[in-house]
């Protein structure tokens, strides 16, 4: 899996957020819960791919729609690269926004 899609600590609050508020905390591993303190506290962005994998797996333990749209995000936005990549062969330079903008990302994955 790509894993092109930079897991920010929102992303981990959130998730934080998630399993206390349904309980789902306390049926994590003790090892689960203490990467996702770790890197709420310590990381503002997650770079390791292996890290990544890792706390996917832990967000599908938590709430498997935060895992569907960070999923859809990632197809999404190979899926704008190379219409931005096939747009700048055509000649269109207003192209790159469109990388910008995560509807259409979001629509699209």
């Amino acid at each position: 899996m790509n894993l092109a899609y930079t897991i920010t600590q929102q992303t981990i609050h959130t998730a934080l957020k998630i399993a206390w508020r349904t309980g789902k905390y306390f049926k994590l591993h003790p090892a689960e819960r203490a990467i996702l303190h770790l890197t709420a506290k310590i990381l503002t962005q997650v770079k390791s791919q292996t890290l990544k994998e890792i706390l996917l797996k832990i967000f599908d333990k938590i709430s498997p729609k935060l895992t569907l749209k960070l999923k859809a995000f990632m197809i999404g936005l190979e899926i704008v690269k190379k219409r931005v990549e096939q747009a700048l062969m055509f000649g269109y330079k207003k192209a790159r926004s469109w990388m910008k903008d995560t509807n259409p990302i979001l629509s699209l994955g």
